[in-house]
């Protein structure tokens, strides 16, 4: 199975043998809805120490998946996610327990407090925003088109840019690229800041050299001895 990823549901209370089959069902259908892909995602086990729901994934299905459930979570925007979302929090209130899931490819675990309210933002901020990633998706008809950047397997599809910027960067379709503009910063009463939006002004395409040819590049760069006295200056520095 190495082309599926785990998403692992645990409900913090119950044990398996305390859990009734229908109640099981009806957060099993919910999570099912958040997650959406439902033609990649599938159920695979429940584990015997806990209500833990084993689901997998396809892995090209992840960079969707995972970006959708944080949505959720954190900004209640996409609808679609949003209703699934409040239900199993709903269900966790009205059963007096809470749940987590961890997301694949980095470690990133979302919680679930078993309230039927999403946190709310408590602070908005814009500024410059530069974004890295491999490009994944281009789409839009109007004056604006929607960027999508895979960034640590995750699909970030929060970028707009004009759509006169569309064909020249078509053509780094599934290279890395940065993309810079005014970002729209948001925290929540967990502490987390997230990127909500970011209308992009400017792209450039990044070079994935490998580190050898960085450090040669380097070397020609620098003077005989260059390198050791940027080093003593960081150290003076440090020591300032």
């Amino acid at each position: 199975m190495s082309d599926f990823l785990e998403y692992s549901f645990r409900i913090i209370g119950p044990k398996p043998n305390t859990i009734s089959m229908a109640r099981l069902a009806v957060y099993m259908v919910e999570l099912a809805k958040l997650m959406g892909a439902t033609e990649c995602v599938h159920f695979k086990e429940i584990l015997d120490s806990s209500v833990n729901i084993i689901a997998y994934a396809e892995e090209q299905s992840v960079a969707t998946i995972s970006p959708r459930i944080r949505e959720a979570a954190q900004n209640d925007n996409d609808a679609d996610a949003a209703a699934p979302w409040r239900k199993l929090n709903e269900f966790l209130a009205e059963d007096g327990w809470t749940a987590e899931m961890p997301l694949p490819k980095g470690g990133e675990v979302i919680a679930f407090p078993g309230s039927a309210k999403a946190s709310k933002v408590i602070r908005v901020v814009n500024q410059h925003t530069s974004v890295q990633g491999r490009l994944i998706r281009i789409e839009g008809a109007g004056d604006q088109v929607n960027i999508g950047l895979e960034i640590d397997g995750d699909l970030n599809a929060r970028i707009s840019m004009p759509s006169a910027y569309a064909i020249p960067l078509a053509k780094l379709f599934h290279q890395y690229v940065k993309i810079s503009g005014d970002g729209r910063w948001r925290r929540d009463t967990g502490g987390r800041w997230f990127l909500d939006k970011l209308s992009a002004t400017s792209f450039e395409p990044l070079h994935d050299e490998p580190l050898t040819d960085t450090l040669e590049r380097l070397r020609d760069i620098l003077p005989a001895g260059g390198g050791s006295s940027i080093i003593e200056a960081i150290e003076e520095l440090r020591r300032a």
